[in-house]
């Protein structure tokens, strides 16, 4: 079996930010995409912990009593994460609302599909929108535990808190992998926009398109043409299983979050220190806050705050927060039928809108320093 598998961030964001997580392990010849729920909070340990626990066994099968376990692990994982947040001296605000999160309760949710290859035969679990596509040339097969064939806001889900009941049950999946058929794992932007071309007649143009994808490069190229059709802009994941006759699990390439998390890190740290360099050389030249402190006495606005960093074009800002605004209210309705959010509306509208521009601001505002004018 030949595999590639891909992954990138929403428009905007960084690695750092992505929610999505995928597994292969060759040597359990175990395949799992997982995505964290946006409105969720430390959805990215979860889903971490739902991979690595389904690829690193052969026997370990997803269930609601076999992710208890995992509940107390992914509570030990935050503890760890906010206190690295205070040995790394993180900003103040940052620690309290984790600090306050995880006193009050708040938990992650996830969706997942997982397969275990046998030579050509393959079984698994699926939950939500992240699901498992068969192709046989012509036609595709969705494999979802959703009750419709249509996706929407309120996905099937496992939380990692095992008080809360989630959503929906996982659903048995299983088949045969031959030559002439393909199998995608893919998250929730693609389950939508390849069924609503699956609905058109026209999904096979698409399909091909992916299998061509071979580097990460041509992967992100396609991610962001695909966005410009009409697929949503989310966090995004693939993995492409393909036959070679052989029974070994051979990856032909794999793209590592761990490694693009600490590549934007170092490239963040290289740029403050060539800044650093820069400034520290030119002892002739004005510093950029000499002008300003220069200035202040002319100016009627006065910057409270500044760093060595470039200023952040308004734009950016306000698409980033309308991307993480969008997905933030999607999620605060997730595991509400329609009828009671029709029942209810005139409260959502307040409710759930203000709370929702708050959390998604707050988590835009957390990225960078506002000069107050």
């Amino acid at each position: 079996m030949v595999i590639r598998a891909f992954i990138t961030h929403k428009q905007a964001e960084r690695f750092a930010d992505c929610q999505d997580r995928f597994g292969v392990n060759t040597d359990t010849k175990s395949i799992a995409v997982s995505d964290g729920m946006g409105s969720t909070w430390q959805q990215k340990i979860w889903a971490q912990l739902l991979v690595e626990t389904y690829t690193n066994s052969r026997d370990w099968n997803l269930s609601k009593e076999s992710i208890i376990p995992l509940c107390q692990e992914w509570r030990a994982k935050v503890s760890e994460f906010i206190q690295n947040l205070k040995d790394t001296n993180a900003p103040e605000n940052i620690i309290y609302r984790n600090e306050r999160n995880f006193a009050e309760g708040r938990s992650a949710g996830a969706t997942f599909v997982g397969i275990r290859l046998d030579g050509s035969k393959w079984s698994g679990e699926v939950l939500g929108d992240t699901c498992l596509i068969e192709w046989d040339g012509n036609e595709a097969k969705f494999n979802t535990s959703q009750d419709t064939d249509a996706f929407d806001s309120y996905p099937d889900y496992f939380d990692s808190n095992p008080l809360k009941d989630g959503k929906g049950t996982p659903k048995s999946i299983e088949g045969t992998l031959t030559d002439d058929k393909k199998l995608l794992l893919v998250s929730d932007p693609f389950s939508e926009f390849l069924l609503e071309h699956s609905k058109q007649g026209d999904i096979a143009k698409y399909v091909q398109q992916l299998l061509s994808v071979a580097s990460h490069d041509d992967f992100e190229v396609l991610v962001d043409e695909w966005r410009k059709e009409g697929m949503h802009n989310d966090d995004t994941t693939l993995v492409i299983v393909e036959s070679d006759n052989a029974e070994a699990l051979t990856i032909t390439y794999a793209d590592n979050i761990a490694e693009m998390v600490e590549k934007e890190q170092m490239d963040k740290e290289s740029v403050a220190e060539k800044v650093e360099a820069e400034s520290t050389e030119n002892t002739n030249a004005t510093s950029a806050i000499e002008q300003v402190t220069d200035k202040q006495d002319e100016s009627p606005y006065r910057e409270k705050e500044c760093n060595a960093s470039d200023p952040v074009n308004a734009d950016t800002i306000i698409e980033e927060f309308l991307t993480e605004y969008k997905s933030v209210l999607e999620g605060k309705c997730k595991g509400k039928s329609q009828k009671a959010i029709k029942k209810f509306w005139s409260e959502l509208q307040y409710k759930t809108t203000q709370n929702a521009a708050k959390e998604a601001l707050r988590t835009i505002l957390d990225k960078y320093v506002i000069y107050a004018k």
